[in-house]
C-alpha cells in the first residue's frame, strides 16, 4: 500500500508540470439612476502585497479585486471566479434584481427603476453567478433606461483596458509568483496536491 501511494507521487513529480499561475483582468461599472457608483476608494481595494499568502494559496479575497484606486480594472486569480465574489468582496451584495451598497442602501427591482446587466454586449438576467472570463465588460445599471438605451450608449461607459492590463507587468505580487515551485515545492504538490 505504501509503495502504490510512494509511486502514485513519484509518477506525479516526474509526469506532471506544475500549475500555472492564473491572472487576467476585466472591465466592469455599475451605474444607479445614470451616476456611477463610486468604488475608487481604499475600502473597495486590495493591498497588492496580499494578492497571495506566503505558500502561494490564493485567498477568497486574493481570487478577484481591484487595485490602486482603480475601479474600471479587476484582477482575476482563480478560472472559478463570479461576479458575484467581487460583490462580496467589495461588502457589496448582488443578486437577480438587487443591490445592497456597503452603507446599507438597498436597491431593488420596483416602481422607480429596474436592474439590467449587460455581459460584453449581451443582456443577462443576472450577473452574480456568472464567470468572469479575461478581458469581459460588464454594466450593472439600476434606473429607467431601457435594455436597447444602455446598449446604445450606457455599455460604452465600460472601459476597454483589461486588454491592456493583460500585457503589462501589475503591481507587486499582484502578477503572482514568477518564480518555479523549485525542488520541494514540486514534490509537496506531487504528494499533497
Amino acid at each position: 500500500m505504501a509503495l502504490g501511494a510512494f509511486g502514485l507521487g513519484a509518477a506525479r513529480f516526474l509526469l506532471v508540470p506544475p500549475p500555472e499561475a492564473t491572472h487576467f483582468h476585466a472591465n466592469w461599472a455599475i451605474y444607479i439612476d445614470g451616476e456611477r457608483l463610486d468604488l475608487s476608494g481604499q475600502r473597495y481595494m486590495e493591498e497588492v502585497s496580499s494578492c497571495y499568502t506566503v505558500d502561494g494559496e490564493v485567498t477568497p479575497q486574493a481570487r478577484i479585486h481591484m487595485h490602486e484606486g482603480n475601479h474600471d480594472v479587476v484582477h482575476i486569480h482563480h478560472l472559478g471566479t463570479t461576479w458575484g465574489h467581487l460583490a462580496n468582496n467589495l461588502g457589496i451584495g448582488l443578486g437577480e434584481g438587487y443591490l445592497i451598497l456597503t452603507d446599507g442602501t438597498r436597491i431593488f427591482d420596483g416602481e422607480e427603476g429596474r436592474f439590467s446587466y449587460i455581459l460584453n454586449g449581451r443582456a443577462l438576467t443576472a450577473a452574480h453567478n456568472e464567470l468572469v472570463a479575461s478581458e469581459d465588460r460588464l454594466l450593472i445599471s439600476y434606473g429607467s433606461e431601457s435594455l436597447d438605451e444602455l446598449g446604445t450608449g450606457g455599455f460604452d461607459q465600460v472601459t476597454t483596458t483589461a486588454a491592456e492590463y493583460n500585457t503589462r507587468e501589475d503591481p507587486a505580487t499582484c502578477s503572482g509568483s514568477s518564480e518555479p515551485l523549485g525542488f520541494w515545492g514540486r514534490l509537496k504538490s506531487a504528494f499533497w496536491g
